[in-house]
């Protein structure tokens, strides 16, 4: 399992972060994922998968989940 960081901007509540997690976890491998807020710019989203993700299935997975943008 490999464990990889992201920052992405646009969360602002514990919605947002649920949100996101949700929509990362259905990714195929994903075993887990850890959301560390920050309402006012990047939050931190570290994602446990059995491969590495690229930024652009990380873009595509939270594309109809809201305004969020990997930095």
């Amino acid at each position: 399992m490999s464990q990889q960081t992201f920052m992405v901007t646009g969360l602002t509540c514990q919605h947002c972060v649920r949100a996101v997690s949700g929509a990362l976890e259905e990714l195929p491998g994903v075993g887990g994922v850890e959301v560390d807020l920050d309402s006012e710019g990047a939050s931190t989203v570290r994602v446990d998968a059995i491969a590495d993700l690229s930024v652009e299935q990380i873009r595509a997975a939270l594309a109809d989940e809201g305004d969020y943008a990997v930095v």
